[in-house]
């Protein structure tokens, strides 16, 4: 294989992983790092100069963004980074949990050894399954609701995310959360890629969201009877947190 065409599979690679929407979507801060760094590494190889460089990191932050645009009006969806308590939609019962992608069926006997899992979750493009071990049984997950194949239906309650390797419980103080909505803000509006990507996982973990009523705007926001004039509100059962 010649110089050139080493550099157009790399090249090809490259633009394969920017156009995985689902990458992007899951998490958009893994994907833009991942793009510099495949970059990177070109680089060093001697594929491309610092000017290619600079451009395919430029289209890799354009698609951050793009990304961060779409999740903002996007349904909520399963992060295969979070866990989650699976509980009945009427609160009666509490089925078990998933742990990246790894679910535990609840036991009588929580101090029980486990030896072995009770089922994984595999994503598709529309959603994802839960197979359950070792029967191979089936529940679909659309949103955030497991649904069985009798009917019964879940709530998937988010209780924490792996973020750069640390697993973080979601923010549940009101004060915290809004000053981290108003540096992530001032972030946004001032293009502060770094800032911002440290700061948009946290706000989309964390116990609130963003008023339905007033869209948590200067001019709407102090008169709002749904949020009291913060902005924002509880996250409702099937939006991951209650």
């Amino acid at each position: 294989m010649n110089f050139d065409q080493a550099k157009a599979l790399r090249f090809q690679q490259w633009r394969s992983t920017l156009d995985d929407h689902d990458f992007r979507m899951q998490n958009p801060e893994a994907h833009r790092q991942h793009l510099h760094s495949m970059a990177s590494t070109l680089v060093a190889e001697g594929l491309i100069d610092t000017l290619e460089q600079y451009d395919m990191n430029e289209m890799a932050n354009a698609a951050y963004w793009h990304a961060v645009e779409e999740l903002q009006s996007h349904p909520v969806r399963y992060c295969g980074a979070s866990s989650y308590d699976l509980v009945a939609c009427d609160g009666s019962l509490i089925l078990g949990e998933i742990r990246q992608t790894i679910f535990h069926a609840r036991r009588e006997n929580q101090v029980e050894a486990r030896t072995t899992y009770d089922g994984k979750v595999y994503r598709d493009g529309a959603g994802a399954n839960l197979v359950f071990n070792p029967s191979g049984i089936t529940a679909r997950i659309e949103g955030l609701t497991l649904t069985l194949r009798d009917g019964r239906q879940f709530d998937l309650i988010e209780t924490g995310r792996m973020i750069l390797g640390v697993i973080y419980q979601p923010i549940d103080d009101p004060d915290m959360y809004r000053a981290l909505v108003d540096a992530a803000q001032v972030a946004l509006e001032g293009r502060d890629l770094r800032a911002y990507e440290k700061m948009r996982p946290f706000m989309d973990l964390a116990s609130f969201s963003t008023c339905p009523a007033c869209l948590d705007r200067f001019d709407r926001r102090d008169d709002c009877a749904a949020c009291a004039g913060q902005g924002f509100v509880i996250k409702p059962p099937g939006s991951g947190l209650r």
